[in-house]
């Protein structure tokens, strides 16, 4: 397994709305194209407004594959995108890769 790993600093109080977004549009496009959600975090103290996702991919070829299948489906350019677009001040992304020994999301 390979794992797409995302930071995002929200507006502030924008975290809910944000998550709203995330469990009503985009949980279900990418569980379309096998993308598998293998954590979800979001602060509540310290540095506030900060909101992680760990995606879970089968390989290189899979994580190819889905992303420009999710950036593709209208469902995420017209209701997705246009839902979270404004909330968000900055993102990290990190490709990490999983070791023999770690467990794989149902």
């Amino acid at each position: 397994m390979i794992y797409d790993y995302r930071e995002y600093t929200l507006n502030p109080g924008a975290t809910p709305e944000y998550m709203a977004a995330v469990r009503e549009v985009a949980l279900g496009i990418r569980e379309k194209y096998g993308v598998k959600l293998a954590g979800w975090y979001y602060s509540d103290l310290g540095e506030l407004n900060k909101v992680v996702h760990i995606w879970a991919f089968r390989d290189h070829k899979h994580m190819k594959e889905a992303k420009a299948q999710v950036t593709a489906d209208p469902d995420w350019t017209g209701k997705y995108m246009p839902r979270v677009r404004g909330l968000i001040q900055s993102q990290k992304t990190y490709l990490m890769l999983s070791p023999d020994f770690a467990p794989v999301p149902a």
